[in-house]
């Protein structure tokens, strides 16, 4: 240690360490945005509308143990709240309401602004589902078009120029930039002994030089791509690849080739290939779950666009299925292993989305975290932890809380995990006696 912001050791109730939705969530209610139930919506158990009755004007205080032991999913305590519909409701509907109350200590550290990898998403990149799926229930999205004059539909899908801008107002609306520290890379997790007088101590790097923090609570808000795969072909540096596609403009030449398979990969070719550009698509993966994917994907109108393109009588882009690119060559020579044997292929340059997962390393000195494997039909494919599914806390470690995609229980649907922030919070505030006083 030898930077004057290392001088001490920081200290806080609650670290969130990540500043994708995940965690904003988390931040938001532990910054004092507390939710109250109004209106006359009834939950389809009469027993959890008896507690919900019981708990409407501070549900947070709410052993949520009870919700799940009368028959109902505890995330869906909440969504049912504020998703009750599957189409957006007009705000004068909502039931699920917010009041401020006094904060807890808790600090964010992030590498990147708020929406975390949102930010590095491509230029033109559209959501998978509605606006109003995106939304954090404390700041509506509705209200945030409303606010900054944009003529908007909550019910559509909603581009990266206005999602990262939403995050962005989410966090200085609700007051949170203050204690989101941005350019951060957390390097370590680690437990602490008891007599330490906290849980955990983080170690990170920060625009100012190496920094530790402890706490006594920790959100894992990493996101499900903080660790990015790697390529393991030889001359993976060479000059022509880039890492991570942002825009066909940023790929100089005619002939590009994609190496993927998720839906970030099929992005890139898709809008690749009408830029002008010829697109050789490598990808691991048969045919079979790719045309499923995609014939399942056509309520995306960019999905409906690969369609027309694979359909069509067009010759500028070929898949190579079942295939591994082997080496990269000089001058822009590429070796595909396929099916029926190795092929060199010449490109002018290669985008890399190959995706990525959790950066569980982070988490030194708890072995035996018990992770279970996460995967639906649209190829989103998750190591989730195991915890417990009314608090969210993982049922190895006492006081860490995986968020988002990142607990087991949430689902793979955005309208789903947002609400696991409140089981987060909530249990926090229960655990720390914010109710008591």
């Amino acid at each position: 240690m030898n930077s004057a912001a290392t001088d001490r050791i920081q200290h806080h109730s609650a670290i969130i360490v990540g500043g994708g939705p995940g965690g904003l969530g988390v931040a938001a209610v532990l910054e004092g945005w507390h939710p109250r139930f109004s209106g006359d919506f009834q939950f389809p158990v009469p027993e959890v509308q008896r507690i919900a009755e019981e708990f409407r004007d501070s549900p947070l205080e709410l052993d949520q143990h009870r919700v799940l032991n009368a028959g109902l999913r505890p995330i869906e305590f909440y969504r049912m709240r504020h998703h009750p519909t599957q189409e957006a409701l007009p705000l004068d509907e909502w039931t699920l309401k917010f009041e401020k109350r006094q904060r807890v200590g808790w600090k964010m550290l992030s590498l990147d602004k708020p929406g975390g990898l949102w930010n590095n998403v491509p230029r033109e990149q559209l959501t998978l589902g509605p606006a109003h799926w995106m939304e954090l229930a404390p700041y509506p999205v509705t209200q945030f078009y409303a606010d900054t004059g944009r003529e908007r539909d909550p019910n559509q899908l909603i581009h990266k120029d206005d999602i990262v801008p939403y995050y962005h107002a989410f966090a200085e609306k609700l007051g949170l930039n203050e204690h989101i520290q941005t350019g951060t890379e957390v390097r370590s997790i680690s437990p602490l002994p008891k007599e330490a007088g906290a849980r955990f101590l983080v170690e990170a790097n920060t625009d100012t030089g190496e920094q530790q923090y402890t706490c006594d609570y920790l959100v894992f808000a990493v996101g499900p791509k903080s660790a990015e795969r790697r390529l393991t072909a030889t001359g993976a540096d060479q000059p022509y690849i880039t890492y991570g596609y942002h825009h066909a403009d940023d790929l100089p030449g005619d002939r590009v080739m994609v190496i993927g398979g998720g839906r970030s990969a099929d992005w890139a070719a898709t809008e690749c290939h009408d830029s002008g550009k010829t697109v050789v698509y490598v990808m691991r993966q048969s045919p079979e779950p790719h045309l499923k994917l995609i014939n399942d994907s056509q309520y995306l109108p960019y999905y409906q666009r690969l369609a027309q393109i694979l359909d069509g009588d067009q010759e500028r882009m070929g898949l190579l299925y079942g295939s591994e690119v082997k080496e990269f060559r000089q001058g822009g020579e590429v070796v595909v292993g396929t099916p029926e044997g190795e092929i060199t292929v010449q490109v002018d340059h290669v985008a890399v989305e190959i995706g990525g997962e959790p950066d569980y390393g982070l988490l030194k000195g708890f072995p035996g975290l018990t992770l279970v494997p996460k995967r639906d039909n649209f190829r989103f494919q998750v190591m989730q932890m195991q915890t417990d599914q009314a608090t969210f806390e993982s049922v190895d470690v006492e006081g860490l809380y995986p968020a988002g995609y990142l607990s087991k229980g949430t689902g793979l649907s955005v309208i789903g995990f947002h609400c696991g922030a409140y089981l987060i919070a909530g249990n926090i505030l229960r655990s720390s006696g914010y109710f008591d006083t």
